[in-house]
């Protein structure tokens, strides 16, 4: 797997992840999601449940994941970021939020960083890769690469890179993740 130093700060990125096998109590089996099952959950939850004035326009409430809880393509995916985590740190984490962003015409998100132990983004759909996560403080940005996990310190100020209007205006270059925020699980910890 991928790993990425920028500076003091390491990120990974796990390419291709609904192909990898995914390890469950009764064996081994590929993701079961389809991108378009996801698009239609984020897109309808916007419309049914939007956010408050204060989050970004087309970034869904937090605890998105909880609200999907029960759907496979959704149990499926959250179980593969925690297999994933499994490779890179010793320590049991606990999901903490969840929600997804869209990158439309409108957009404008800012720097920011989020109050947790550890945050996974899920590039669902991004078909332009140069649109990706940039890292504020070191004037970097990590490409969105489709059906990719980045995994990184939430600590370090980041953004979602907006698109030029040019482009955002057509429906096929909007750029969708999911992005879930750990804690470490302090029942578990030595």
């Amino acid at each position: 797997m991928p790993r990425i130093k920028i500076n003091d700060s390491v990120f990974y990125r796990e390419p291709d992840i609904s192909q990898e096998e995914i390890g469950y109590p009764d064996g081994w089996r590929k993701g079961n999601w389809k991108q378009e099952d996801f698009i239609k959950d984020i897109e309808q939850d916007l419309l049914e449940n939007p956010a408050a004035d204060y989050i970004p326009k087309y970034q869904t409430h937090a605890q998105m994941y909880q609200r999907m809880i029960g759907r496979k393509h959704w149990d499926d995916l959250f179980h593969k970021i925690k297999h994933s985590l499994l490779r890179y740190y010793t320590k049991e984490f606990t999901i903490w939020k969840s929600w997804a962003n869209v990158s439309k015409e409108n957009n404008n998100f800012g720097n920011h960083t989020h109050d947790c132990d550890l945050t996974v983004v899920y590039y669902l759909k991004c078909d332009l890769p140069e649109y990706g996560t940039y890292i504020t403080n070191e004037s970097v940005m990590i490409p969105a690469i489709n059906d990719s996990l980045l995994i990184f310190d939430p600590k370090i100020e980041h953004r979602l890179t907006n698109m030029p209007y040019e482009l955002a205006i057509h429906p096929q270059n909007h750029r969708y993740s999911i992005v879930f925020d750990f804690n470490i699980d302090k029942s578990k910890a030595t």
